[in-house]
């Protein structure tokens, strides 16, 4: 068994498929948003000051302020959920400081089956179809546009017209086999 990490904007269907493939592998499923809690405590976040952060200088620098946490427990999760199906949570790979994009790119480089899923390969579909803006803020355009997507996804799943069995299916096919069409910015801004 192999640890398959799936990654993508908000709504788009990680959990869904996070839930199908580990029931039809036989293999136990880890939700980043469902166990982040505990990770914070560890790590010493304060909710109120994350909430000033956000009432402050609203939802953005929350979300920059987040991933001082995020990429430790990006660790953490992946380190102790070998073997799993892992859903990460819309934007937890979205690193802006260097040493946070290298801390994350260590542990994505050690797994070959991380996936990227999206509506389609047009940012303007995607955008109107998935949920996004939260005060002010296009979280979802964000995710979708961020650089680090073409350096952690391995492989693109487009799930535009398919049934969640379909999606699935095609992520399983796609287990094991070498990606012959890197990953690029291109696929993430709309063209190819």
């Amino acid at each position: 068994m192999e640890t398959i990490i799936l990654m993508g904007p908000v709504g788009v269907g990680k959990s869904t498929q996070a839930k199908l493939l580990a029931k039809e592998l036989g293999q136990p499923r880890c939700s980043y948003d469902e166990v982040k809690a505990s990770y914070l405590d560890d790590l010493g976040f304060n909710k109120k000051s994350a909430m000033a952060i956000e009432k402050e200088q609203g939802e953005y620098a929350m979300f920059c302020h987040m991933n001082n946490f995020r990429y430790q427990i990006l660790r953490r999760v992946i380190d102790e959920h070998p073997e799993h199906i892992i859903d990460l949570g819309g934007g937890i790979h979205c690193y802006n400081e260097p040493h946070q994009v290298d801390s994350a790119r260590e542990v994505f480089d050690q797994i070959d089956e991380i996936f990227y899923l999206l509506p389609s390969r047009d940012l303007a579909t995607n955008i109107n179809m998935l949920p996004g803006f939260k005060e002010g803020f296009a979280i979802n355009t964000y995710i979708m546009m961020h650089p680090t997507n073409a350096l952690f996804a391995k492989k693109m799943i487009y799930t535009l017209g398919k049934t969640p069995e379909e999606i699935m299916r095609e992520i399983i096919g796609q287990i094991g086999k070498f990606n012959e069409q890197p990953i690029n910015d291109n696929f993430f801004n709309g063209h190819e």
